[in-house]
């Protein structure tokens, strides 16, 4: 018990004090897209937004596009394995930034040069025994590259979920990428983030309501994401969701950009073991991002 809480504490203390970059501003599900940032306490073994508590899904194998403007792509693959004392989750994500022209101060052509990033993970997660309670964590090393800039990075998420009388009727609270990065071989710090989440399973509308608030200390900002899931029928679901980065995204240009700016909409349709899913997020300024997810039982 005591050993626990002295992790709790370093844990809040390191994520108040650390800096770089932000694993929690990447889509690499259409879940996430979807919800438009929210559902931090909704299942998935391929996003990067996600309470590693959460991953108790059945056994299934799952793998994901998303196409961002500027001919930016994600790909994804993932995979859950419920074990006897706990969930398994391994995964792998791909963003590609495309390929670019090099040149030096004279303009003459260096060659061509591909950014991307790759994160490499492994998620825990297990029901303390007789308790209402989630626990969770997930294992991160990632990779990323942009013109000379080469960052290697291994961090880990961790989290926990309380729920009340069922389990879409919860509070969650994680803390992001805590861990150690190298910059073109130099150390660097990264920025660890802390999620207070919660659902709540309307009485008397078949929906769940997704609320999350991302705190960051290092550069002061906290953001709210508010999201639902409906479920029309066994078979059909509905998503959609919004976030206080609606305000950020207005460029005041159209009524229709500014109400529908950093907003995401989806649908999720499940067939015997087979769940089709596609998500669509809209920026202020009318750009895109689509996703779509195939995931198989087995």
């Amino acid at each position: 018990m005591r050993f626990g809480i002295f992790i709790c504490i370093f844990i809040f203390i390191v994520a108040c004090n650390a800096q770089l970059s932000r694993n929690t501003n990447t889509f690499t599900s259409s879940k996430s897209i979807a919800m438009g940032g929210a559902g931090f306490l909704l299942p998935s073994s391929i996003s990067l937004k996600i309470n590693p508590a959460m991953n108790h899904l059945d056994r299934q194998f799952i793998t994901s596009i998303v196409k961002y403007p500027a001919s930016i792509s994600s790909q994804s693959i993932g995979f859950n394995f419920p074990l006897e004392k706990f969930h398994f989750s391994p995964s792998l994500k791909y963003i590609s930034y495309g390929i670019f022209q090099e040149y030096d101060e004279d303009a003459n052509f260096l060659g061509n040069y591909h950014s991307y990033e790759t994160w490499v993970g492994s998620s825990f997660s297990k029901k303390i025994i007789n308790f209402p309670i989630f626990i969770g964590a997930n294992l991160n090393w990632h990779r990323s590259f942009f013109n000379g800039f080469k960052i290697n990075s291994l961090s880990v998420d961790i989290g926990t979920k309380i729920f009340f009388k069922n389990i879409n009727n919860a509070i969650g609270l994680s803390f992001h990428q805590i861990g150690i990065g190298l910059k073109n071989k130099k150390p660097m710090q990264l920025i660890p983030e802390i999620v207070i989440s919660g659902s709540k399973k309307l009485r008397y509308l078949p929906a769940v309501i997704y609320i999350d608030l991302l705190i960051n200390n290092f550069i002061n900002e906290n953001e709210m994401f508010l999201g639902s899931l409906f479920e029309i029928n066994k078979k059909l679901n509905l998503m959609l969701g919004t976030s206080s980065r609606k305000f950020d995204q207005n460029t005041s240009e159209k009524l229709s950009k500014s109400i529908l700016g950093a907003t995401g909409f989806g649908v999720l349709y499940m067939i015997n073991n087979i769940n089709v899913q596609y998500g669509i997020y809209l920026y202020g300024n009318g750009a895109q991002i689509q996703a779509l997810d195939i995931g198989m039982k087995f």
